[in-house]
Order: C-alpha cells, then sequence, then structure tokens
C-alpha cells in the first residue's frame, strides 16, 4: 500500500460508491490504474469489500469499550465474536483493545460490559460515548435496501433491484435520501495493518470543545475522525510513513488552541463486522424504531 492506495481509500471512505472514473478524476491517474489499485488491493488482503456504515449519532446507541486486558491475542479474537452488537473492533500494542458497541438501552450496555469483563480478561474498561444527535426513524423499504447491499455495498442498483422487489429508481432515490440526511454511508473494509510500508494510529484528543474537529479533518494524513461527549474527545485515524511522522502529527494536534490531552496507540490488527446489521435492524424492529 503506497499513498496513492490510500487516497483510493480516503475517496471511498467519503462515498464507496464513487465511481472509479470520479476517483480517477480527483486523483489525476487513469481509470485503469485505479480499477488496478483496487483490484491489487483486494488481493492483497488490504481491501476486504464494502458494507454499510450506520451513523451512530442518528440510529440507537453506541460507545466505544476500551479495554485493558493481559489475555492471549488469539483467545480475544476467539472470544469478541460471542458478543453480540459489535461492528468494528481493533487490538493495538500491550494488550489494549478498542471495540464499538451498539445497544438498545443502559441496562443492556452495562450486560456488554460485563460479558467483556469476563469472555476478554478485561482488568481495565473505560467508556467513550459517541455524541448524540436527533434520533431518525428507517423505513422497511430503506432497511431492505441496508441489509441487502450488507455485503456489497457496490452492488448496481439494477441487480439490486432484482433480489429486492424495488425498481432501480426507487432504491436510487431512497440510497440518495439516507445519504443526504446522514444515515448511513457505503463503507470500505480496510485491513490497515496488513501494509508493511505504512504505520497506522489512532489518537485519542481530549478537547475543550468539539469545533476544531474542522481543523483535525483538514490534516494530509487523516484516515477519519468521530466524536465522543463523554468523555468530550476527538478521536481520529491516521496513518504515517515513519514513526517521526507519527511525533509531528501528535506535535501539529497538541499546538491547536484547546485541546487538553493527547494520546496514541499503533494498530497492529481491526476487524469489522457487517452482521453489526443484524442486529441493530432487529433491535430497532423491537423498539418499534422503525417505520
Amino acid at each position: 500500500m503506497d499513498e496513492i492506495d490510500v487516497k483510493i481509500l480516503k475517496l471511498l471512505w467519503e462515498d464507496g460508491r464513487m465511481p472509479i472514473y470520479q476517483i480517477a478524476e480527483n486523483i489525476g491517474i487513469s481509470n485503469a490504474a485505479v480499477d488496478k489499485r483496487m483490484k491489487s488491493m483486494i488481493r492483497r488482503g488490504e481491501l476486504m469489500g464494502f458494507t454499510i456504515l450506520l451513523n451512530f449519532e442518528k440510529i440507537l446507541n453506541s460507545s466505544v469499550l476500551s479495554i485493558r486486558t493481559r489475555m492471549k491475542r488469539n483467545e480475544i479474537w476467539k472470544n469478541v465474536d460471542r458478543i453480540s452488537g459489535i461492528m468494528h473492533f481493533i487490538g493495538c500494542l500491550g494488550g489494549r483493545y478498542y471495540g464499538e458497541f451498539w445497544y438498545g438501552d443502559a441496562l443492556e450496555f452495562q450486560d456488554k460490559i460485563e460479558l467483556s469483563k469476563e469472555l476478554l480478561g478485561a482488568y481495565r474498561i473505560d467508556i467513550y460515548r459517541h455524541r448524540m444527535g436527533r434520533r431518525e426513524r428507517i423505513s422497511d423499504a430503506d432497511w431492505r435496501i441496508i441489509m441487502a447491499m450488507k455485503e456489497n455495498a457496490r452492488i448496481p442498483f439494477s441487480k439490486l433491484s432484482e433480489s429486492i422487489g424495488l425498481s432501480s429508481k426507487t432504491i436510487s432515490k431512497r440510497w440518495e435520501r439516507l445519504k443526504e440526511v446522514n444515515m448511513v454511508k457505503a463503507y470500505p473494509i480496510v485491513n490497515r495493518p496488513v501494509s508493511r510500508d505504512i504505520f497506522w494510529f489512532s489518537l485519542f484528543v481530549e478537547v475543550e470543545n468539539l469545533e476544531m474537529e474542522t481543523k483535525m479533518r483538514k490534516m494530509e494524513n487523516v484516515w477519519r475522525t468521530s466524536l465522543f461527549e463523554e468523555p468530550l474527545m476527538i478521536y481520529g485515524v491516521f496513518y504515517a510513513k515513519n514513526v517521526k511522522q507519527i511525533d509531528d502529527t501528535m506535535e501539529e494536534i497538541l499546538c491547536l488552541k484547546g485541546v487538553k490531552k493527547v494520546h496514541y496507540e499503533i494498530i497492529v490488527e481491526e476487524r469489522f463486522y457487517p452482521s453489526y446489521l443484524d442486529y441493530v435492524h432487529y433491535k430497532c424492529r423491537k423498539m418499534k424504531i422503525t417505520e
């Protein structure tokens, strides 16, 4: 994976259904070169497909658990599969893990915390709660589209139409509306640690206010950011070619006005679980927060 590959992935992060010709125009290379690079990343196991990412500020509930454990890594990955509603799980250096968990209510969330302690041997768990926005409802028709795109979010709408019984035009309109209100996005599943040419690291930035996320998102080597309201924090995933660039990135952020503290984690393994969509869909129906 080189910097051009990362540029392709960053564009796909913004829109996983972005056409190849549009990616090529943004980067300044040919359509054939983009197609070849995407296929190469898939072959190397760096790009593992496309699924749907729900906006955790608008649907159900989601928080990140920071887990400290002495359990062996292979045991962690075997046991974490037994926790329902997990979307993303990251292994970092030194027995540190971060998991994105969806849940229906506070009682269920507490059960997930206790289960994480039991299954993952956690001796410390810190909770980062996402910023909560206005809760939105997803219609049954939209859920049909989302679930049909779970395993391949780049599937042509003409092909999708055959499997869910809606016209391509209807699917396209509904998808565009979901994107406009920032409910969902087509998400590239990236296996970053496979790359040997680039370091991937997470920064947890404690701040006085969340407005500076705009500045962080403009940094050249940022992959993505998300916001937590408890504690007040901006989380960012970054990439670097060497350790010095990691240090330079941290120094740049520490110089921003309003930053209280920064700590980082080097990502060594991560997994994304598209099956979280089944869980969220089930919970929304059970709690009657779908149309």
